[in-house]
């Protein structure tokens, strides 16, 4: 038992002057350049930014890096209204890069927010960019048309003012604007019926005495409204009114520049259920 222990013991100390200690050689970190302050280079915005909506995988920003060593490297912004937008990855290639930072958290609120983006292991600079967020699509709460039999949802930051105190249109009133849902448009409505204080349940056109109004503004920021004529050419008819919300339907004929151009659009079956602000 003796021999058989010793024997052991040698095998240990044979066994361990030969072993040697390997260690890994860390892969040296990327260098790269972001700017000196300014918007950062070719920033493109991808997604949805909704207020008290979690941020997903689409909800990326894409931005141009100069690159003057490949390697690893780690680029993050602040947290701004409840975001942040970072990525992890490594440069193959060293000169001009793209660079898709993902977002994450959930916004607060609704406003434009400025976020800092930083090389935490690159030439120390920094670059900026801006993300607006708007209001969802409350429960209960649409507003939806037909322009040219084409469906448009207009919930986005969807809302109402009905009183004497001028609306987004700079008329008292009804006045109810909301902006288009689908992603990176910045297509907008704006309508309701001009009156010196606010209006109840009713049928409102554009050549009535208490007057309807639309305005469509597309995404090349061309305006096309009501093109009054002699025959009502735009009807809004206002449901139901309270201290809460307005309901109702909208329907008609729009004009390019501003109601005066050669080109026109149907507007049907128009329908609102709106927040008052």
């Amino acid at each position: 038992m003796k021999n058989l222990f010793a024997l052991i013991a040698i095998s240990l100390i044979f066994f361990s002057a030969c072993t040697k200690t390997v260690t890994d050689t860390p892969t040296p970190l990327a260098e790269y350049s972001l700017g000196n302050g300014s918007g950062c280079t070719g920033a493109t915005l991808s997604g949805r930014y909704v207020a008290d909506t979690a941020l997903t995988g689409d909800n990326t920003v894409t931005i141009m890096v100069d690159v003057s060593k490949a390697g690893p490297y780690w680029i993050s912004t602040n947290t701004v209204n409840g975001m942040t937008f970072s990525q992890t990855s490594t440069f193959a290639d060293t000169g001009r890069q793209t660079v898709v930072l993902t977002g994450s958290g959930i916004p607060v609120a609704i406003d434009t927010s400025t976020f800092m983006l930083t090389t935490l292991n690159g030439m120390g600079d920094s670059c900026t960019f801006s993300i607006a967020t708007v209001q969802g699509v409350l429960p209960n709460y649409y507003l939806t048309c037909f322009l040219d039999g084409v469906y448009r949802n207009f919930g986005d930051s969807a809302a109402a003012t009905n009183s004497s105190i001028p609306g987004s249109s700079g008329a008292p009133g009804l006045d109810i604007s909301g902006q288009d849902t689908i992603i990176n448009s910045t297509a907008k409505i704006d309508f309701g019926v001009s009156n010196p204080a606010s209006i109840a349940p009713g049928t409102y056109n554009d050549t009535s005495i208490v007057k309807a109004y639309f305005n469509y503004t597309d995404n090349l920021a061309e305006i096309w409204s009501v093109n009054t004529t002699t025959q009502p050419s735009f009807t809004i008819v206002v449901t139901n009114a309270n201290d809460k919300y307005v309901q109702g339907t909208f329907s008609g004929m729009i004009r390019n520049q501003q109601g005066a151009g050669l080109y026109s659009i149907a507007v049907t079956n128009g329908s609102f259920t709106v927040p008052l602000k």
